[in-house]
């Protein structure tokens, strides 16, 4: 007999779990929404048992990375952990102890992870993670990732960047592709505080790559003409190093009270390593700013 611990991944794509979320501000009873840099905000994850034994003492740790596609121990922070007692079939909402403060050089915009550690899990992994261990929630249920931005829509071209990371043992080569469009879980939306908002009728997010952060409207790669941006990269980096990607993302003319997705997209070898989602929303009744 034993427990089986599972948070639960997004669909189509994991990193868009439904399962971790942030309560923004000094109340962790609080309406979910964005995190707020700078400030005080409460992570929250969903665990479940659906073995057939009793899960006692499990701890949920909780991570926080920049925003990548791929993310190992080593360029993840812990930020704090949950603890709860499962019973066979139960599920529990955990609050992680320690408040999370997001950085202000990123906005507020970071990955969160939950990884859930239990005694007799059914597949259990290494506890302590090691260094260089690959989240991979594919692999492991008791893990999952929520990597969803939101991004205000605009008529100029606003500048995100992404971090490509290589492993310590090997060198890496991948491919970063754009893809738009699609609906979003209702739960991630409700997560978000979001829960009102409606998929776009018509596409009208423009979104470009480039290696380096252009602004302006110079005609180069990254800059505010689309035309001439990329829709993929190739990027080379040598072994147990970072580098940046940014995407430069436009929708002036998205109606008040709905979104559209943008994903960034990391494959290697035709095989998908991980993304990033961005939901682009309105928030104003009058046209984008």
């Amino acid at each position: 007999m034993s427990a089986h611990l599972i948070i639960h991944d997004g669909s189509p794509y994991w990193w868009d779990s439904p399962d971790i979320w942030v309560v923004p501000g000094s109340d962790p009873n609080g309406a979910p929404g964005a995190p707020i840099a700078g400030t005080t905000n409460y992570l929250w994850a969903r665990v479940a048992n659906s073995g057939n034994s009793q899960a006692n003492g499990v701890r949920i740790d909780f991570y926080w990375a920049d925003p990548s596609a791929q993310i190992a121990v080593g360029n993840a922070t812990q930020i704090g952990s949950a603890f709860a007692d499962l019973a066979p079939g139960e599920t529990q909402e955990v609050l992680c102890l320690v408040p999370w403060l997001p950085v202000i050089v990123n906005n507020g915009h970071e990955c969160l992870l939950a990884v859930a550690h239990g005694a007799n899990d059914i597949n259990p992994i290494p506890d302590p993670l090691p260094n260089g261990y690959v989240f991979d929630p594919t692999a492991h249920e008791q893990i999952a990732q929520h990597n969803v931005d939101i991004v205000l829509a605009a008529r100029f071209a606003r500048l995100l960047t992404l971090a490509v990371n290589a492993l310590p043992r090997a060198p890496k080569r991948v491919q970063v592709a754009l893809e738009y469009g699609g609906d979003i879980d209702p739960r991630l939306l409700e997560a978000l505080g979001l829960a009102k908002l409606t998929p776009a009728t018509q596409a009208v997010v423009e979104a470009w790559l480039s290696r380096e952060a252009h602004c302006g409207d110079g005609g180069g790669e990254g800059d505010n003409n689309p035309k001439e941006g990329a829709q993929e990269l190739t990027v080379e980096l040598p072994r147990g190093t970072s580098t940046a990607v940014y995407l430069s993302v436009r929708a002036g003319k998205l109606p008040y009270g709905q979104y559209q997705l943008l994903r960034v997209l990391e494959r290697q070898d035709k095989k998908l390593l991980g993304g990033v989602t961005y939901l682009i929303v309105n928030p104003h009744e009058e046209q984008a700013p």
